[in-house]
């Protein structure tokens, strides 16, 4: 993602409003642009004035959650690994296979995907009270919802920022348009699918922004993505722990406590989950501040660390060494103070207004997660540029354990307040996380040039591998 963040940047120090208003609408697209929309709808849903009777409500909220829920629980694992393949592909200026790859996956993942969604329809929606209609919309969002995620990836590295911000913007204005014509003209029953038709507009709009950009070039190499699976195990394993441990613990209360969505299976904790729809908001911020400046400051540290050790003196190296050091600390230290700066504020509020106060003992403790992960994911991040990924599993497994324990445990889980668990989790794997990679770091000379080493013994079994 440092590709996108400089050219983000370079817009922002065009020193205007514009440009810094323009720079932050794309990051926000781009960094969260699928996941910004479904709460935005979530939470434009709930209001009595749409004319939408509660009983949809409950179910349109339930169905769009555990399509995305389950989207990312089940995918992060291979959504990892395709970007670490993609990133190699961009690497290498191939961009025209980076899109024919972006192509494979998606045809690939279909043979998954859409059987995984009629399942998930059975399951959760037995016999005939939901409607053939809504069950359609849910197999089709399940489908195109996974692939915008794998779109938007690929398009980090075209940086036409406007055509990406014009095409979310068309896709959600096309969905609520088709809602309200599926209320007047159609049913209820209509509405997931005609929410569906929207984010299937921006899927096909990112298709033609990509191949007009990125081109088309025959891929060449087969079985890549499984020998990447058993060569970035660590990082495959990682995808998987950090949306369980992000969902974790939302999932344990929706069985433990929640309520079931009438005519399915389907259970929701509304009390929780709307705090956390509306936490989750706070991190958008720090995560467009992290692409643009945190994530393109560290790379620069970073190169100048590792060209350093191409040539250069023992005291050069040591001096770039500790300079990065000093570089990640500041850069923390802005990530954090934002960060709170953002939950201060929005504890303010939260404490004055007379709908969101009543819920204040469940806002602090998601407040503070929030805050907590957005160190987390920098550290995190950190750690995949110098290719340590099992230190980043280590951490995330710390994340997932305390996460979806604690509200299992007999006594403690009964009087927990829900949303600390994984408070609790994320902040001792934040902690976790710091002081390894701060420990890399002051090792990171003697790491790289011993993983260049295992790297080329590696390289020098599969060619004689291939030749045999």
């Amino acid at each position: 993602m440092a590709g996108i963040g400089f050219e983000l940047r370079k817009v922002a120090s065009l020193g205007t409003a514009k440009g810094v208003f323009q720079a932050s609408l794309s990051g926000i697209m781009i960094v969260a642009g699928p996941w910004l929309i479904t709460i935005g709808t979530i939470l434009l849903f709930q209001h009595p004035a749409l004319g939408i009777p509660s009983s949809f409500r409950e179910l349109f909220t339930a169905s769009t959650v555990y399509i995305y829920a389950g989207s990312l629980v089940m995918t992060g694992g291979f959504h990892y690994i395709f970007t670490r393949i993609l990133s190699d592909y961009l690497y290498r200026n191939e961009y025209g296979r980076a899109y024919a790859y972006t192509l494979r996956y998606i045809l690939r993942s279909s043979l998954v995907l859409i059987p995984v969604g009629l399942l998930m329809v059975r399951f959760f929606m037995p016999g005939e009270t939901v409607s053939v209609l809504h069950k359609l919309g849910f197999v089709l969002l399940f489908f195109f919802i996974n692939h915008i995620w794998i779109l938007m990836l690929t398009a980090s590295a075209i940086r036409h920022f406007n055509q990406l911000l014009l095409c979310f913007l068309i896709g959600m204005a096309s969905s609520l348009i088709c809602m309200k014509l599926a209320m007047n003209y159609g049913g209820q029953e209509y509405l997931l699918l005609a929410y569906t038709s929207g984010q299937a507009l921006i899927f096909i709009m990112l298709l033609f922004i990509l191949h007009k950009n990125m081109g088309w070039a025959k891929l060449v190499r087969k079985g890549e993505f499984g020998r990447y699976i058993v060569r970035y195990h660590y990082l495959f394993i990682t995808g998987f722990l950090y949306y369980g441990a992000l969902w974790g613990d939302k999932i344990i209360y929706w069985i433990l406590r929640g309520e079931k969505t009438a005519g399915t299976l389907m259970r929701l904790y509304p009390d929780y989950d709307l705090v956390v729809y509306f936490t989750n908001l706070m991190m958008i911020p720090s995560l467009v501040f992290f692409v643009i400046y945190s994530e393109t400051e560290f790379f620069i540290s970073l190169k100048k660390t590792l060209d350093s050790l191409t040539g250069k003196t023992v005291t050069t190296i040591l001096t770039r060494k500790y300079a990065l050091i000093s570089s990640t600390k500041r850069i923390l230290k802005e990530q954090a103070a934002l960060q709170g700066a953002i939950a201060l504020v929005f504890i303010t509020l939260v404490v004055n207004s007379p709908f969101l106060s009543q819920s204040l003992r469940l806002y602090i403790p998601s407040v503070l997660s929030i805050s907590f992960l957005s160190l987390f994911l920098c550290l995190i991040n950190f750690m995949f540029y110098v290719e340590q990924y099992l230190t980043a599993m280590l951490c995330t497994l710390i994340f997932f354990i305390i996460s979806v324990t604690l509200p299992l445990l007999p006594v403690i889980g009964e009087h927990l307040i829900p949303g600390v668990s994984s408070m609790t989790g994320v902040a001792a794997a934040t902690v976790t996380a710091g002081i390894c990679f701060f420990y890399i770091l002051k090792n990171l000379p003697r790491i790289i040039f011993s993983s260049m080493n295992r790297s080329q013994l590696r390289e020098l079994r599969e060619d004689q591998l291939k030749n045999s």
